[in-house]
């Protein structure tokens, strides 16, 4: 699970979250506007990412059920 989620690019998410955080915390206004940018294009890459993801495992599942329903008979 978490070499598929690094792989995504959760891990890359999660870390640029953390800056923002930081940033806020700090009270760096510019810090936290960049940040934030980060955030947002980390967040449109990996959702794009998990829906590729979730597409190819809509498409496998068919045929791993059918497999399995078929051998168990």
């Amino acid at each position: 699970h978490n070499t598929t989620c690094h792989s995504i690019g959760a891990s890359k998410m999660n870390n640029e979250c953390t800056s923002f955080r930081n940033s806020c915390r700090e009270e760096n206004a510019e810090g936290c506007r960049r940040s934030f940018q980060k955030v947002k294009r980390e967040h449109a890459v990996l959702r794009q990412k998990l829906e590729s993801y979730f597409q190819l495992l809509r498409q496998a599942g068919p045929a791993r059920t059918t497999a399995v329903r078929s051998g168990g008979k």
